[in-house]
């Protein structure tokens, strides 16, 4: 049960409002940098210019959003910080890359929608999304935060004063709002249309926003409630089908009671009467049945006893699997004792039939075995040896039948299998006796076959014997007359095929010499044409390290040349082996197997020669590749320096800078070892490197005078955008006189609206959104 308390705590945990789960965002002033995207310069410039003449800024950038919507964030953010409609709520969050504009001022919604508008832009969400794309989003993708921020800061007021967007008018209620009641955003209830407070004239009317339904006090009340409703209703099911399992499970052991019962009936007709390992058996079946039964009964009365109350589903879960294992249990031991009831009942069945088989076949075997005799002669003594035996087993058996059927039945089998033996020497006695007889045939054929071979391919100076062998195949075939006149049959056999083996070893061997003769002899030629081959490589790799040592220091040239001399070394070695491999392979010495082994080690040998040159090849194509990448890197660092320079001349920023390359002290003497001979590649390419890091540091340093041009560039622009709207901003003042009370807006709905490098937006309640990718 407390299993089922704790998961109703946990889901009653899912219906604590939202606002808890961002509530640690303590406001740090005009500026909450949580994520750490600013540094504190830019945090206190841009606190500077965060309070303006119609708002005030309130930025907070965060690591993630958590999963919640922009809008949803921003908006709980607004309400724990108790903003106002003059206050403007900027949301940044780095890990989603999401940006949201949030505020509470209708007013400004219309000037954002006006201004959109005039851009040939949407109304509403769509309007902000813009506003953020123009003026936040470029800086955003170059990772400049603070200029993005300053950006919106400054472009907000000036679209609010723009005289396309509309002036500030008094409205009926008394307050101030910009153009009309409509900011494109607030819904009226559930949809997404405009106010119906807009009026047909165009001046400002008041945005109501309202929310129908249940407080979430006795939505949460309902919930719980059902859930504990579920949780209740899953416990009573759970633990009545629990219960009408384990009913089940006491009516599969009644069901073993039966049968356990059923062996015993069968059992019955036994007692009392077999004797020996049949009576041994039967008392033991019978006994543990009867135990079987006496647990079986117990187990039935303790499980019709007191069950678990319904909602102890543990307890009924426990009592179930013990039920199952038990149950489990005595029907493996039942099953076992129905398999050995099974044997002893089909001895009993069977075993008469059997030895009656056995003496119904016995005067067969008589018959065969005085006809085998007759027609080879041989006594044949060890086979009526068998029959004798066979005799006596097939009596004994005869007379353990009645009462000892399990004794009689292995007895019988025995007799089975040595009668089949019986009848399968008698059979052998006349294939064996044939073989003997057409064994001078099959002898001279192998002869005949065997001295073919030797001719064919002049094998008369080969070193094995293929005759010897037919000399011991032949003794083996006078040896195997003795036991077949005996009937020895296991022994004939053996004999036999030994005599096999002792031909077919004859013809293979001779064949696999002349097998050996072609063979050596085609890669005998082939060593020679390899050595040529050799030769050649290795005279053209002498040739190039020559060549390479007018281009290169000796400490590359050594150690491929010492390499190469120990490969010719070797192969002059070798090359003094060929004489005697060709001896050997002569049909005057005929000592292939030798001449075999020596080739296959000549031939491994002038592969592995072979991959050595081609190795040695190639460490002299890297020789020239290091020289010639050093030689690009001179090269490129020539251009990459005229191309910088260059750009330092468009920019004119020439004299920020005195760096020349020909008075880097890498670049002269880079060029002065590139075109002395030989080169040390070792201290080429290190000076190579020096040179390119040189290279690098003033490309660098020119990249970074070109960025610092264009955001001074940019600064002046923002400097002039600022003046331009102080003198905006103290014009109207002069031309309006102070202003009414209220504030900027006109309270009612709110807007957001959402930019992120993902896009999207949305809608909440009375406030709107918008986004995009940046």
């Amino acid at each position: 049960m407390k299993k089922y308390i704790a998961l109703f705590l946990m889901l009653s945990l899912l219906w604590i409002p939202s606002v808890y789960a961002i509530g640690a965002h303590t406001q740090q002033g005009l500026v909450t940098d949580e994520a750490g995207m600013l540094s504190t310069a830019e945090i206190a410039s841009i606190e500077k210019m965060a309070t303006t003449d119609l708002f005030t800024f309130h930025v907070l950038t965060v690591d993630s959003l958590k999963g919640m919507a922009s809008n949803e964030y921003a908006s709980d953010i607004y309400d724990a910080w108790k903003l106002s409609t003059r206050d403007i709520l900027l949301l940044i969050s780095a890990g989603d890359q999401q940006i949201e504009l949030h505020f509470d001022n209708p007013g400004l919604q219309t000037s954002l929608n006006s201004w959109s508008q005039n851009q040939g832009g949407s109304t509403g969400s769509s309007a902000i999304t813009k506003l953020i794309d123009t003026y936040f989003i470029p800086y955003a993708k170059d990772g400049d935060f603070a200029g993005g921020v300053s950006s919106l800061i400054i472009a907000i007021p000036s679209v609010v004063s723009s005289p396309d967007t509309g002036s500030a008018t008094e409205s009926p209620g008394g307050s101030n709002a910009i153009g009309s009641s409509d900011s494109g955003t607030a819904d009226s209830s559930t949809t997404d249309t405009e106010n119906s407070g807009k009026s047909d004239s165009g001046t400002a009317g008041t945005v109501n926003v309202s929310s129908s339904g249940l407080s979430p006090l006795i939505l949460a009340a309902i919930v719980i409630g059902a859930v504990l409703l579920l949780l209740v209703l899953f416990v009573v099911l759970s633990g009545l089908r629990r219960r009408k399992q384990l009913s089940e499970q006491q009516e599969k052991l009644s069901d073993l009671l039966v049968r356990a019962s059923q062996a015993l009936e069968t059992l019955k007709p036994f007692q009392g009467i077999v004797q020996g390992k049949t009576g041994e058996m039967v008392e033991a079946i019978s006994k543990r049945l009867s135990d079987q039964l006496i647990q079986i009964s117990a187990v039935q009365s303790k499980g019709k006893g007191s069950l678990p109350p319904l909602y102890q589903l543990s307890a009924l879960k426990a009592a179930l699997e013990q039920l199952q294992q038990t149950e489990l249990s005595f029907q493996s031991a039942i099953e076992t004792e129905e398999r050995n009831i099974a044997v002893i009942s089909e001895a009993d069945r069977n075993v008469k039939q059997r030895i009656t088989e056995l003496k119904k076949d016995a005067p067969e075997i008589d018959e065969q075995l005085q006809s085998t005799v007759k027609e080879t002669g041989f006594a044949l003594q060890e086979i009526i040896e068998d029959i004798k035996e066979l005799t006596e087993e097939t009596a004994k058996a005869d007379q353990l039948e009645l009462f000892d059927p399990i004794a009689a039945q292995e007895v019988t089998e025995d007799a089975q299998e040595l009668q089949e033996k019986i009848e399968q020497d008698l059979q052998d006695v006349d294939t064996y006796e044939d073989k003997v007889n057409e064994f001078p045939g099959v002898l001279s054929a192998a002869r005949t076959k065997i001295a073919g071979i030797i001719e064919q391919h002049s094998l008369q100076n080969m070193k094995v014997k293929p005759y010897d062998s037919l000399d011991q195949a032949n003794a083996e075939a006078a040896a195997l007359e003795e036991p077949l006149r005996s009937g020895d049959m296991d022994e004939v056999r053996k004999i036999a095929t030994h005599l096999d083996s002792l031909l077919n070893e004859a013809v293979a061997m001779t064949e696999r010499q002349a097998l050996l003769r072609q063979n050596n002899r085609r890669d005998l030629e082939t060593v020679l044409s390899n050595w040529s081959q050799l030769k050649q490589q290795r005279d053209g790799l002498q040739s190039r390290i020559t060549e390479a040592r007018g281009y290169f220091v000796e400490q590359h040239i050594t150690s491929i040349e010492e390499v190469l001399e120990e490969w010719s070394r070797r192969l002059r070695e070798g090359a003094t082996e060929v004489p005697q491999l060709e001896t050997w392979t002569s049909d005057e010495r005929g000592e292939y197997d030798k001449a075999r082994s020596g080739l296959d080690q000549l031939m491994s040998m002038q592969d592995e020669a072979g991959q050595q040159f081609n190795h040695l090849t190639r460490s002299l194509d890297e020789l020239q590749e290091r020289l010639d990448k050093v030689t690009r890197l001179f090269s490129e660092g020539q251009i990459r320096v005229d191309t910088a320079q260059q750009m330092l001349q468009s920019r004119g920023l020439t004299s920020r800078t005195h760096f020349q390359l020909s008075l880097l002290p890498e670049y002269a003497e880079l060029e002065q070892r590139l075109s002395a001979r030989p080169a040390n590649l070792d201290e080429l390419e290190a000076l190579g490197q020096s040179f390119t890091v040189q290279i690098d540091s003033f490309v660098d340093e020119v990249s970074r005078l070109v960025r610092q041009l264009e955001e001074e560039e940019r600064q002046a622009q923002l400097a002039l955008m600022r003046e331009r709207q102080r003198k905006e901003q103290a014009r109207k003042r002069m031309s309006s006189g102070p202003p009414s009370s209220g504030g900027f807006g006109g309270g009612g709905g709110r807007s957001s609206g959402g930019s992120s490098w993902g896009g999207g937006g949305g809608k909440s309640g009375g406030r709107s959104s918008g986004g995009s990718k940046w």
